[in-house]
């Protein structure tokens, strides 16, 4: 087992447990607003104690800075890695949707379609929609950009159309837009 680093941010879209290893950000999970979380976690196998710096610490800190920069409408983009090996992503089609997602402009949309093709299979619409619900790492894999090809959003959870929405109010704008907390 690889060593691990879970903490929670408060951030302006709530409470987001994440995890880290020396290879980059694993996982990102928005917390209920009943969950009471304590401090960092320590995971591994070798017993060594928590780290209080090294790499899977500086990817948090670097995370949690960009995050509040998306947030406040001050950062376009989130610039800290991503371990897919850690969030269990190891099907290379998975891989390339997270990376083509990756890819989508800020403010801007692509379709379910448009991301299966993009990454090679495209008869695999479906299988991108799933994987934009199993997303390891929102933020980092903005799947909030992923819509349906009538423009809708389908089911996707509230939260994920305000990500989008602040996104394009921050585009027409020009300027920083201070993203709604839920």
């Amino acid at each position: 087992m690889s060593a691990a680093l879970v903490r929670v941010l408060d951030t302006l879209a709530g409470r987001l447990v994440v995890e880290a290893t020396a290879g980059g950000i694993a996982r990102i999970d928005r917390l209920e607003a009943d969950v009471v979380a304590v401090g960092d976690e320590y995971v591994d196998d070798d017993d060594t104690g928590p780290p209080s710096t090294g790499p899977a610490a500086g990817h948090l800190e670097r995370l949690a800075e960009h995050l509040d920069g998306y947030l406040r409408g001050t950062r376009r983009g989130i610039d800290v890695p991503l371990d897919l090996d850690a969030a269990g992503v190891h099907d290379e089609f998975s891989r390339e949707v997270y990376r083509e997602i990756q890819h989508i402009p800020y403010g801007e949309t692509s379709t379910y379609g448009q991301i299966s093709i993009d990454a090679g299979r495209p008869r695999n619409a479906r299988r991108v929609g799933r994987l934009c619900s199993l997303v390891p790492a929102q933020f980092l894999i903005p799947v909030h950009r992923v819509i349906r090809a009538d423009g809708g959003l389908g089911a996707c959870p509230e939260h994920r159309l305000q990500l989008l929405e602040h996104e394009r109010r921050n585009v027409r704008a020009g300027r920083p837009v201070a993203f709604p907390r839920s």
